[in-house]
């Protein structure tokens, strides 16, 4: 009877104690999952703070970015609106100036080419209407041909290139005379007297007489200055 009685209050007493043990591990699990439930919903509410930051960042941004556009496009639009006549005025002005300074270059260029030609030709003229010293040679007086008769008197000058051809040249006067007698003792009195066969005639004499010269060009030209035929 009395083991009985024991084993029956070790039971209880186990009993309880499961009891207790059970009740305190399921007051434990339920104060863990509170826990854990707050630690969650803070986590969640942490996120959701954050998100709504960056939402609110990312608004402020669209919002600075907008006003940035609306004062840039307002001061353009103000800009174009006092001073966008002047501007495209200008830049007219300036395309409009590079043509004309192209023509006035163009028309400078073609001056100083048109003065230069000029230039060129007025030296040429110069130097054309430039006289060499002249040496006038004593009368010839020949005899006619075919016709003895007759005789002329003709007189030359001879322009030369210097005076010191000129000075070399009257050393050669002799030989000179002698081939202008040539050329005149074959010309008939009316080829002598016809104007128009006078500068055939000047031609032939000085292509005689070149060949005395050192150079050509020492022999300028032939001048007839006096004709008489009688």
């Amino acid at each position: 009877m009395a083991e009985e009685e024991k084993q029956e209050k070790k039971e209880i007493k186990d009993s309880k104690e499961n009891k207790e043990t059970k009740e305190n591990k399921e007051v434990k699990d339920s104060k863990e999952t509170k826990k854990t439930k707050k630690s969650k919903e803070a986590a969640e509410e942490s996120g959701e703070a954050k998100d709504a930051g960056k939402k609110k960042s990312k608004l402020k941004s669209i919002v600075f970015l907008a006003l940035f556009i609306v004062v840039i496009g307002g001061g353009l639009g103000a800009g174009y609106y006092f001073f966008g006549n002047k501007i495209i005025s200008s830049i007219q002005k300036i395309f409009a100036k590079k043509p004309q300074e192209a023509e006035q270059q163009g028309g400078e260029q073609q001056a100083g080419e048109q003065q230069t030609g000029g230039e060129q030709q007025e030296a040429k003229e110069k130097k054309k209407e430039a006289i060499g010293p002249i040496l006038s040679l004593d009368p010839f007086v020949f005899n006619m041909s075919g016709n003895q008769s007759k005789y002329a008197k003709v007189t030359l000058g001879l322009e030369l290139k210097d005076p010191k051809v000129m000075e070399e040249t009257k050393k050669m006067i002799p030989v000179i005379r002698d081939r202008i007698l040539s050329i005149f003792g074959t010309k008939a009195p009316e080829a002598l007297m016809d104007v128009t066969q006078r500068n055939a005639m000047k031609g032939e004499i000085q292509a005689s007489l070149k060949t005395l010269f050192k150079d050509a060009e020492d022999l300028q030209a032939v001048y007839i200055t006096d004709i008489i035929i009688q």
